[in-house]
């Protein structure tokens, strides 16, 4: 018996009442009311809420209280095979719903996978058998059933002398199967059909004898289709709208009443598989305080239709998080930014505005991030950005745009999805930092930036002009002016370095001086590059200045480019 705790609140009409938390034993749990054991149900996970399920007393209302979708994730965490007897107590309409599912990828129907879910329902029992047959889409079971099995003498038979002498009549049709392995299940599927109800049997196998496959396949794609999209799964190609950006001053202008979410499913409990990882930010508080059924259906199905425009695997619970985890972001972004620092105001937006809007806002924020990132894209010093800036601009030139980790630790190098205001303005201030490198870099320091493709740099570190980085350029430029020679990114020969250490460094400490002067002289070229000529220092400060004056290796030292002759 799994660890029942008891919920701190009970819901009585429209009131909460509180109470003491505590752990409950298994009789003290089936002494709830169905209504409290379902809440308990439903905010487990794996294991724990199959184990709920199981012990409850009314286990097959339970399960058929929750909503389809829940108890698919379910059979797919666990493994279906091992969970028989959900299979058992879930109703014919669920049962479609995992069919729907698991039986059709896109367009195409997948027989392997068809034939497990018959195998799994073989396990449950003859007469749960014959009721899911006589409840299932006939379109459906026939396309499932051409896909292993041909008809090669029907019902014509019974006047064959032949026929009768060679006693093939036993089961009324002979056939051909596909293979050993689906001769047993499918066998064993018709074989109950035809000892139980005859006339259904008969009606089946003439209907797998005479439909034209594709075009019986193609009436029980369209039944899916509208299954499916009571569910919330819309087609693929439509649902691609979920990822249309709003802009902000459209958002604001549009005025609109939010007619209340009706679910496809009626009878049962709204879902609450969304919440795989809650959110730690705005959105997570407003959710903690409780949301009511007909927003936790709108979100469900955001997410599904989210997970059909991606194609993602909607039985795989690594790929719901993920897409959960980008949701969340963008209706975190969108409330913050409505909300404007007032918790109350981004709570009205929450419950009056429709969650995709919501989040087709949040998106729209982070896209014209992506319009800055593309111009400094298709800049010829985008080549030779330094690394992290390079990132940067790589991660929001993504078809989404992800936040680049860098921003935060230095030492990071990994990609997110945006969460927070917060990120798009860390994003913005670093954008107009490289927008700035790029501008520095248009002929103001007077000398061009190399050709990517041209020639090997003979004998030096590095040796590929493909290799150099803006830093490379503007730190061999001031090495040159500081030897007293033209302000150039021209290979400083090895033979120099010591000059060039003594005059920069002091102590194994960049001279102030040193940075004093290249900073003003940077910043008064272009207000704001100072900071990238402080990114530059700190590369001589770290690579050059940090060896002593005798350990100074040309084949290991960065930020410069050196002559080795």
């Amino acid at each position: 018996m799994p660890r029942i705790d008891l919920p701190q609140d009970k819901k009585k009409g429209h009131l909460t009442l509180l109470r003491e938390a505590r752990t409950l034993r298994a009789g003290e749990y089936n002494a709830l009311t169905v209504e409290e054991r379902l809440r308990i149900v439903r905010n487990a996970v794996g294991r724990q809420k199959y184990d709920l399920i199981i012990e409850a007393v009314d286990s097959t209302e339970l399960v058929q209280r929750l909503p389809s979708q829940e108890i698919y994730l379910l059979l797919k965490e666990l493994g279906a095979e091992d969970c028989t007897e959900l299979l058992t107590m879930a109703s014919t309409e669920q049962m479609m719903i995992f069919f729907d599912l698991d039986f059709w990828r896109d367009e195409e129907f997948l027989p392997d996978s068809a034939l497990q879910w018959l195998a799994m329902l073989l396990e449950t029992g003859e007469g749960n058998v014959l009721r899911t047959a006589h409840e299932l889409d006939f379109d459906l079971l026939t396309v499932l059933l051409q896909k292993f099995i041909t008809i090669t003498r029907g019902l014509e038979s019974l006047t064959d002398e032949d026929a009768l002498a060679e006693g093939r009549l036993e089961r009324l049709y002979d056939m051909d199967f596909r293979d050993s392995e689906s001769a047993k299940i499918v066998g064993m599927f018709l074989d109950i059909l035809y000892r139980h109800d005859r006339d259904f049997y008969i009606g089946l196998m003439e209907s797998v004898r005479n439909e034209i496959p594709a075009e019986i396949e193609e009436v029980a794609q369209e039944n899916r289709r509208g299954r499916l999209l009571d569910c919330g799964f819309p087609d693929p190609f439509e649902a691609m709208n979920v990822f249309s950006p709003l802009d902000a001053g459209f958002f604001e202008r549009r005025s609109e009443n939010k007619i209340p979410f009706q679910a496809g499913e009626y009878g049962v409990e709204a879902p609450g598989f969304f919440l795989v990882e809650p959110a730690g930010d705005l959105l997570g508080e407003i959710l903690s305080r409780g949301i009511e059924p007909e927003t936790c259906w709108e979100m469900a199905y955001l997410l599904n239709k989210v997970m059909m425009a991606e194609r993602a695997d909607v039985g795989d619970l690594e790929q719901i998080a993920e897409k959960a985890r980008e949701v969340y972001g963008y209706l975190n972004i969108a409330l913050e930014y409505l909300g404007r620092g007032d918790f109350e105001e981004a709570m009205q937006r929450f419950n009056h505005a429709y969650l995709e809007h919501l989040l087709r806002l949040g998106l729209g924020l982070v896209m014209a991030l992506r319009e800055r990132a593309r111009v400094v894209k298709q800049s010829g010093a985008m080549v030779f950005l330094d690394g992290p800036f390079r990132a940067l601009i790589e991660s929001l030139c993504c078809k989404r745009p992800r936040f680049y980790e860098g921003m935060e630790e230095i030492n990071r190098a990994g990609e997110r999805f945006f969460k927070r205001l917060d990120d798009i303005r860390l994003a913005e201030q670093w954008l107009s930092r490289i927008e700035i490198q790029v501008q520095l870099f248009d002929g103001r320091l007077g000398f061009d930036l190399p050709d990517p493709q041209g020639e090997v740099l003979k004998g030096c570190v590095p040796d590929q002009v493909g290799d150099l980085a803006l830093s490379d350029l503007f730190l061999t430029a001031w090495g040159n002016r500081l030897l007293g020679r033209d302000f150039r990114p021209a290979p400083i020969a090895k033979r120099h370095l010591p000059e060039l250490h003594k005059a920069v460094c002091a102590d194994g400490t960049l001279r102030e001086e040193v940075r004093r002067e290249i900073r003003q002289a940077t910043e008064s070229l272009l207000p704001g590059a100072g900071e990238f000529s402080d990114y530059c220092l700190d590369l001589w400060q770290e690579q050059f200045c940090a060896l002593g004056s005798d350990a100074l290796d040309a084949r290991f030292i960065g930020a410069m480019i050196i002559r080795l002759d």
